[in-house]
């Protein structure tokens, strides 16, 4: 009985069809902290066909003239690639725009490398046509800018040099997000052209799947207004040169399933700037309307791309069943970047799962978050948060709460064990002994992601005794 209980919900995941993306980040910088870091959440909205996993590359030295075959182009080798942590997806999973064959460079979603640059990407829809098989895929810009870039500034000049030399494949627009402990950054592109600005050192922006950037940018593409007056799209001679305007589908950019994300957001936020920590950012992700007028219970089947909120007229939340990974990088440009910069990560939907610090000096995660079969397996995280996550919602008002109770507790009990546990760090980093230091920082980051997984493992045990839907591990 519990087998075909357990098919029954393993298979709910490949019904529904993907339509569009929905993911959702909060860029903050180091003034309105309240620690003077630099903050980047993220939830990588792929939806419940697209299986995670969570692993780390090391660096590597090239020789000269080394070259790599990206999607869909063939790129010099640096003299040495960083090393870096990423979330994305398995091989042979599907979600959006993923290709089952599974070429190189073509499972990196998020990440952090070992300089503390960070680094996320939004779906975006412009004017502009896209580019099939031609140019640099966007899943590949992403792993280029973990393993080359060692600023936020370093990755927008990047990916725009990519643009500008090859183009961008497959899709029209992207808003790639990026931070390191000093400032943040986003680039907002198409197939052909891009427009780049600095987040402002007291600001907090929100990005949802809609250009941000008007008039006010720092940097841009060659040919970003000639090519917009040539297609018909800026007459100079009626104002100024509006990017999201010009570019952006004008459709897309007046969608509630955007501004209503991005208006939360900022409202959850509002009062607390200058003082937002971590955590708040993390409430913001987990953010399903609760308590107001706008919350609607999670329905267990349901996956809430825009076609499907519009028809049931249900607001687009933050927090959803699409998510496949979420994220929180601290960034702390007072300290050396392998302890200063931790990525707090989480498997599947905030609030469901617990988040656990990621360090930029650690290299060592559990097998279990690693693997990179997408089928089902009791010995995967991804399946195992997945799984809570399903029979959760079919008592959500009562799971949901202990669940979300329970992590908000054992993440101040992280929180304070890794504020020792840094002292310890920094202080054998600052007497030379960076071996010892590092091996602290790569044992926390392990049994942290460790005690997670047990807990859920837990959970999900307790909640198949009262439900009788769970699979007993």
């Amino acid at each position: 009985m519990k087998r075909i209980a357990i098919t029954a919900l393993v298979f709910m995941f490949f019904l529904f069809p993907v339509i569009s993306e929905g993911c959702t980040t909060i860029l903050v910088g180091k003034n309105a902290t309240a620690d003077g870091s630099v903050l980047h959440g993220h939830n990588e909205d792929m939806g419940f066909t697209a299986v995670g996993r969570l692993w780390y590359v090391p660096s590597l030295s090239h020789k000269q003239g080394d070259k790599v075959k990206v999607p869909y182009v063939t790129l010099d080798l640096p003299a040495e690639t960083f090393a870096y942590w990423a979330s994305g997806n398995a091989y042979g999973t599907a979600g959006l725009g993923i290709a089952s064959e599974m070429q190189p460079y073509d499972s990196v979603l998020v990440g952090m490398n070992e300089f503390g640059v960070t680094m996320s990407c939004n779906w975006m829809y412009s004017k502009e046509e896209n580019l099939p098989g031609k140019g640099v895929r966007r899943y590949a810009m992403r792993q280029l800018i973990l393993e080359r870039a060692k600023t936020a500034k370093d990755a927008v000049k990047l990916v725009g040099d990519l643009i500008d030399k090859h183009g961008q494949a497959d899709w029209g627009g992207l808003t790639y997000c990026l931070a390191d402990p000093e400032e943040a950054w986003i680039i907002e592109t198409t197939s052909r052209n891009w427009a780049a600005r600095r987040v402002k050192d007291d600001e907090v922006l929100v990005v949802a799947n809609r250009f941000t950037i008007g008039e006010k940018f720092d940097i841009a593409s060659h040919g970003l207004v000639s090519a917009a007056v040539e297609k018909g799209w800026h007459d100079p001679s009626s104002g100024t040169f509006n990017f999201r305007k010009t570019y952006g589908n004008p459709e897309r950019m007046a969608s509630p399933y955007d501004i209503d994300r991005e208006n939360r957001a900022y409202s959850l936020l509002k009062d607390k700037e200058g003082a937002i920590l971590p955590e708040d950012l993390m409430a913001v992700l987990s953010d399903a309307y609760e308590g107001t007028s706008r919350y609607h219970k999670p329905i267990n089947h349901m996956e809430p791309w825009e076609d499907v909120t519009d028809k049931l007229l249900i607001p687009r939340a933050i927090r959803t069943s699409l998510c496949q990974s979420s994220t929180v990088a601290h960034l702390r440009g007072n300290m050396p970047a392998e302890a200063g910069s931790v990525m707090w990560y989480t498997m599947n939907v905030p609030g469901y799962s617990g988040y656990f610090p990621v360090y930029a000096g650690a290299s060592s995660i559990p097998e279990e978050f690693q693997i990179v079969n997408s089928a089902y397996g009791q010995n995967s995280a991804w399946w195992t948060t997945r799984m809570l996550q399903k029979i959760t919602d079919l008592d959500h008002d009562l799971f949901f709460s202990i669940l979300k109770g329970f992590w908000e507790a054992n993440r101040a009990g992280i929180r304070l064990s890794a504020a020792d546990m840094e002292k310890r760090a920094l202080q054998l980093l600052k007497n030379g002994r960076k071996e010892e230091g590092i091996k602290l920082l790569d044992r926390f980051t392990y049994s942290q992601a460790k005690n997670v997984l047990q807990n859920t493992h837990v959970f999900l045990r307790k909640f198949q005794d009262k439900t009788g839907n769970a699979p007993v591990y």
